[in-house]
């Protein structure tokens, strides 16, 4: 994919009203949010979503560190970019 599709791609998910959503800011600990964040992610990969928005909010950083580490490890995501309390992931 070029640099310019990944812009309009990005762009597109950045204005979708519809995007679907992980919403991991609610969650006690941080081995369940991750828990929810894999499950969530495969079932999107499953339906074939080009893109999903990972919300983990602000806090601490110790839940926006742990997503930030999983989505790097992930081999379903292709790329993400974040922002303040949330990531747009694409798959």
């Amino acid at each position: 994919m070029t640099q310019k599709t990944n812009k309009w791609k990005k762009f597109a998910a950045e204005i979708d009203h519809n995007i679907e959503k992980i919403d991991l800011h609610s969650t006690t600990n941080i081995f369940d949010a991750l828990e929810k964040l894999e499950k969530g992610l495969y079932n999107m990969y499953l339906e074939k979503k080009e893109y999903c928005e990972v919300i983990h909010g602000i806090g601490e950083g110790k839940l926006s560190s742990a997503v930030h580490n999983a989505l790097k490890k992930n081999p379903l995501i292709s790329d993400y970019s974040c922002r303040g309390g949330s990531c747009l992931v694409f798959f």
